[in-house]
């Protein structure tokens, strides 16, 4: 499959929550992100090291679920190529105006059903005065409230068929770096995708028959060490949220991580030291799921912590 270079990064993720202040007010004292701007219903925020207007979108809602996930493009030409393959999929919805931090956008939804946008005019954080870095090339100084969290690293969706969803998202650049399989048949499981060159952008997850179209299993925000794992792991149990995964290692991808639900029920992850993958043609490492590629430690045979009660859908 031609590999085109088309997406830049992942630029910010939008969540629905049932109880967004809660959930604005975790995210920023707990985790350590930064609100950039409140508009309607709506609450901008951004970790520390993030360079655009913002990471993550907080949104008010019946349920906790994906709202949309957003990507920008590498350039106007990029935009517009990716924009036709969109239209040809079949997945495209049309161009929506431009709304708090980015310009227009083109706006689809995958094969999972997972709403997305690419774009590419972006409004660049501009920090204030005082909180301007002495590292020029820093988006602002550091911030060290609860986590301190350092900027957005990836998001792992849910989805009714992996491969077609992974087919998709490589038609318009994307590599595929690992993925899991059944040890009957090959059913591939999961697959973990990258423009950058971070080892995901972007996870795809089947762990059973009945996925809901759009699902989200979490979003993660980098830190730089196992350290700041463990020291965030002490100050989320400190403030009475329970760790649901971790602190431990992948095998795959080989970051060290937790996870834990923000209030208003989705699964957000904290991650260091993840494998970086610099050539275009490396890949894909294909696992077994006998092999218990989410553990580089553990003998528990399971692939990614997953309580069916707590599965977000998408809209």
């Amino acid at each position: 499959m031609q590999n085109q270079f088309l997406i830049s990064q992942l630029a910010h993720v939008e969540l629905i929550s049932p109880k967004p202040e809660e959930t604005v007010k975790f995210m920023r004292d707990v985790i350590g992100l930064e609100v950039t701007e409140q508009k309607g219903q709506s609450v901008y925020m951004r970790a520390w090291n993030d360079y655009f207007h913002h990471t993550l979108k907080i949104t008010e809602g019946n349920e906790a679920r994906l709202g949309h996930i957003g990507w920008r493009a590498t350039g106007p030409e990029g935009l517009q190529q990716a924009v036709k393959i969109i239209e040809a999929s079949g997945y495209g919805e049309g161009w929506v105006e431009g709304e708090r931090g980015h310009g227009d956008a083109y706006r689809f939804q995958t094969p999972g059903g997972h709403p997305s946008e690419v774009f590419w005019d972006i409004e660049w954080y501009q920090a204030p005065q005082e909180m301007r870095s002495k590292w020029k090339n820093r988006a602002q100084k550091i911030v060290r409230r609860g986590v301190g969290a350092k900027r957005l690293d990836h998001i792992t969706t849910l989805t009714p068929n992996t491969t077609k969803d992974r087919e998709f998202y490589q038609s318009i650049g994307f590599r595929y770096h690992e993925g899991i399989y059944t040890s009957v048949a090959e059913k591939e499981m999961a697959a973990w995708l990258a423009v950058s060159n971070l080892s995901h952008d972007i996870a795809f997850l089947t762990p059973g028959d009945n996925v809901p179209r759009g699902g989200l299993h979490h979003v993660c925000y980098a830190v730089d060490s196992r350290e700041e794992v463990l020291l965030a792991a002490d100050t989320l149990i400190d403030y009475g949220y329970k760790l649901e995964g971790g602190p431990e290692r992948h095998a795959l991808a080989e970051g060290f991580y937790l996870y834990v639900r923000e209030p208003g029920g989705n699964l957000i992850e904290l991650y260091a030291l993840s494998h970086l993958i610099f050539a275009p043609d490396w890949g894909p490492v294909k696992w077994k799921i006998e092999e218990n590629p989410n553990s580089a430690w553990s003998d528990t045979n399971i692939m990614i912590p997953l309580d069916d009660k707590k599965i977000t859908s998408g809209r």
